[in-house]
């Protein structure tokens, strides 16, 4: 299945001094100033989640960060554009999807700020930097052979060049990211078809490195270079509130059935894309990508083909943005279709000895914000998920069906306002190909603390059903997993 290669030992001492050397370079101004402040960071943003995912063009101008040529004090967050649905986390490059890239994020939104200065300065010329590690620790109660704790850890950095601002090229900007990641693999250990959490991998892995250009005044988006296709394809800004990989963040029945499909880490595939606002509310997106297995295995490998890896990835999506627009007072939401196509040769299951032709399947999602208290222009509030894939070459499809819903509540307790509730089911078929072949099914249910703006800690407990896909003890895994936005 989609089991990350996660087998080295944890390293707390390396870990531990690279959080701290980050975390020194500003965490006492940022913690002194919460102290003086009464915490400002917990306060509720005024742009709303359902901002607009419209071009440049047509959205609100964007006010710039402080300045270090103008003096501005770091401790006033800038003012910034709303933010669509997919870039609440434009400060995260691990959270964040494509397209969030150049968003612009509040100081406040780091524990780091603005680095006295030194990174305001940068963004001014056109050079944006961040950074962010994310971690998870867990149990299993019950399945596996024996009860055990598994860590997994990664940090993740990235920059992006405005070649507008270095170079004068309007729309033009260049991007690379680049991931180290350790810990141990509870998910092999339950032999389960659901990865426990997000695909992290042991060692230094390249991320995504493309060059990117905007057109029609920004209403369409072009980009070739080291891309994944899971990182604009198949997924919804929710399944980012949950912390198993059979949710996060794509149906992992796709990710299973095509391993082309997968994002770093570890892998990456060479690719080009295309995203374009047919209308304010109607979104086409489109993507061409390599199917070599090794690279999708291992972002430093840049060959083309390798091993007999022959052929593309093809994907494609129509995406719905219901009450998306700056002028819209309604609830949110966003809807997804598409389809991908491999033509790449697959093992045939259940031994995997032989290869057939070509792989496809299809995708429905779609999320929704039913209940607002607060009024328009506000986060609080009940959404509601869905999603629905399907992949009917079963020989090739170790998951050829997959369907999961849910709901995530931001703001359940009082006081506590950008917390989030969440709870999600998901349900994979097995291959038909594959003896003794049964549904796996999941329960995930967790609470995410929002300590401040930039750091978060989600206790969770997740409870699989047959979760080799065969008749296999069911598992309950407890654990907690955290975010540190640098």
């Amino acid at each position: 299945m989609i089991n990350r290669t996660i087998n080295a030992p944890f390293s707390s001492l390396r870990t531990l001094a690279v959080l701290a050397a980050l975390g020194m370079a500003c965490v006492c101004p940022a913690l002194a100033q919460e102290i003086a402040t009464g915490n400002p960071d917990l306060a509720v943003p005024t742009q709303s989640s359902s901002s607009s995912l419209l071009p440049a063009s047509a959205q609100a101008p964007a006010s710039t960060a402080p300045s270090s040529k103008t003096k501005t004090p770091t401790t006033t967050p800038p003012a910034v554009k709303p933010r669509k649905l997919d870039c609440r986390r434009a400060a995260d490059p691990n959270r964040r999807r494509f397209g969030c890239k150049d968003q612009s994020f509040d100081w406040a939104d780091t524990l780091t700020r603005d680095w006295f200065g030194i990174r305001a300065d940068a963004r001014d010329h056109g050079i944006a930097l961040t950074a962010s590690y994310y971690s998870a620790l867990q149990t299993n109660a019950t399945g596996g052979g024996h009860q055990v704790w598994g860590y997994v850890g990664q940090f993740t950095g990235g920059i992006d060049f405005d070649f507008d601002k270095l170079l004068h090229v309007p729309g033009m900007s260049l991007y690379f990211s680049h991931y180290w990641g350790s810990g141990s693999n509870l998910t092999a250990t339950i032999g389960s078809v659901f990865p426990v959490t997000t695909n992290l991998a042991v060692g230094d892995h390249l991320g995504e490195i493309y060059l990117q250009q905007k057109l029609d005044d920004g209403k369409l988006v072009l980009a070739a270079g080291r891309l994944a296709a899971d990182y604009t394809f198949a997924t919804l800004p929710v399944f980012n509130n949950y912390v198993s990989n059979g949710i996060d963040s794509n149906p992992v029945a796709i990710l299973t059935n095509d391993h082309s499909y997968v994002g770093p880490p570890p892998g990456l595939e060479w690719g080009a894309q295309a995203i374009y606002n047919i209308t304010k509310k109607v979104q086409a997106a489109a993507g061409i990508y390599n199917t070599n297995q090794n690279s999708a295995n291992n972002g430093n490998v840049f060959a083309l083909q390798q091993q007999g890896n022959k052929g593309a990835l093809v994907t494609a999506q129509l995406t719905y943005l219901r009450n998306q627009g700056t002028d819209d007072t309604g609830m949110s939401g966003e809807f997804t279709g598409g389809f991908f196509e491999d033509n790449n040769v697959f093992p045939v299951l259940p031994d995997s000895v032989t290869t057939s032709p070509g792989n496809a399947g299809i995708f429905l999602m779609g999320q929704q914000m039913l209940y607002r208290p607060d009024g328009p222009g506000t986060n609080r509030g009940l959404t509601v998920w869905g999603a629905w894939a399907y992949s009917w070459k079963q020989r090739v499809s170790a998951m050829p069906t997959y369907v999961g819903a849910g709901l995530s509540y931001e703001g359940v307790i009082a006081g506590r306002s950008r917390d989030l509730a969440s709870i999600g089911w998901v349900y994979g078929t097995t291959s038909n190909a594959i003896p003794s072949a049964t549904p796996a099914k999941l329960l995930e249910a967790n609470y995410q603390f929002t300590v401040t703006r930039y750091f978060n800690v989600t206790p969770d407990f997740q409870y699989i059903w047959s979760p080799a896909g065969t008749p296999s003890p069911s598992a309950a895994v407890f654990g907690a997993r955290l975010n540190i936005i640098f």
